[in-house]
């Protein structure tokens, strides 16, 4: 038994066993620094994805899928944060890795729904635009046939005067489009439309009105 216990002992204590150890530990702290590391080219690439987002104007043609990546950004910015505050040997950044891929392609998304959005503003635009020249001559068509009596002289001049102020705007909606400013062009070309349609309704409202006294 002493025997025994005498030979026991010195395999124990071989240096090739304590060479072993050394190495699994070792293999094990390059391990943990690996994962303690930020992600940089992930980080990097998420970051200009965004910026090239924002760039694309998808805050104006894709406003849901830039809210969607800005989300997926903040997430990854937490987790980085949460990181940072921990002991430098307890960091992984493993999950901070994925949610900077997702937020890449959330930007990425953005981005490529706002060159389709941007077309569409452009074609919805243009058409807005068309409408109002139309609604233009018809709203001065309409007061043409205007009854006009006692008290109704200052309502016709505000209309035209109304009718004018969008005739002079339409240069602008023009400019806008041709700058490519669809959105800026879709909303004043909405609202001129809105104007004028009011005018000829309510010229049509004060003729019925007329014929049925």
């Amino acid at each position: 038994m002493e025997t025994g216990r005498a030979i026991a002992g010195p395999i124990l204590s071989h240096p090739m066993k304590r060479i072993s150890v050394l190495s699994v530990l070792a293999g094990v702290a390059l391990l943990s620094a690996a994962c303690a590391k930020e992600p940089t080219e992930a980080l990097n690439a998420s970051t200009s994805a965004l910026a090239a987002a924002k760039t694309a104007e998808a805050a104006d043609y894709a406003p849901a899928a830039l809210a969607a990546a800005e989300t997926a950004s903040a997430a990854l910015q937490a987790e980085l944060k949460a990181q940072g505050e921990k002991f430098s040997l307890t960091r992984s950044y493993t999950k901070a890795a994925e949610l900077a891929t997702a937020a890449k392609a959330a930007a990425d998304a953005a981005a490529a729904e706002a060159v389709t959005g941007k077309e569409q503003m452009k074609t919805e635009a243009t058409t807005l635009v068309a409408g109002v020249r139309s609604a233009v001559d018809a709203a001065t068509a309409a007061l043409a046939k205007a009854p006009k009596g006692k008290g109704s002289a200052a309502d016709l001049e505000a209309m035209k005067s109304d009718v004018a102020g969008v005739a002079a705007a339409l240069p602008g909606m023009d400019a806008a489009i041709a700058d490519g400013k669809y959105k800026d062009a879709k909303v004043k070309a909405e609202a001129a439309k809105a104007t004028l349609d009011k005018i000829v309704a309510d010229v049509q409202a004060a003729i019925l009105a007329k014929k049925g006294k």
